[in-house]
């Protein structure tokens, strides 16, 4: 199960906060190709303070399971998710780029979640 965990001192509109979980679960499912259902968003407002400021700072870390079948492909992959996840962070909270960090985590087949989808047999 593809798995976001957030946190931002950002100040959200409820409408727009909904939005971004929404389009972030479907981003996630396209890039990781997993079914919607799988994947699961976690989202914490915090108070942050970096660089002796607490203007807008926004964290996320994304873990997911995926084959690679070269270093380079990998690196292809992580770049596109990076810049894609970038993109839409910034859509919604306008946040200096310099400012966004994010952790990708891969697991291992055997040690990640599953998901099982209604009725299947386990």
């Amino acid at each position: 199960m593809p798995i976001c965990q957030m946190q931002t001192n950002f100040k959200w509109e409820s409408d727009k906060r909904a939005a971004f979980l929404s389009e972030t679960a479907e981003a996630l499912s396209e890039i990781l190709e997993k079914p919607l259902p799988a994947v699961m968003i976690m989202m914490t407002n915090a108070d942050m303070y970096m660089n002796k400021s607490e203007d807008t700072v926004f964290f996320a870390e994304f873990r997911y399971v995926k084959n690679f079948d070269s270093v380079g492909e990998k690196a292809a992959f992580l770049d596109a998710f990076a810049d894609r996840m970038l993109s839409l962070i910034q859509k919604y909270t306008r946040v200096d780029p310099y400012r966004i960090y994010m952790q990708f985590t891969e697991m291992p087949r055997d040690g990640a979640w599953h998901y099982v989808e209604k009725g299947a047999k386990k």
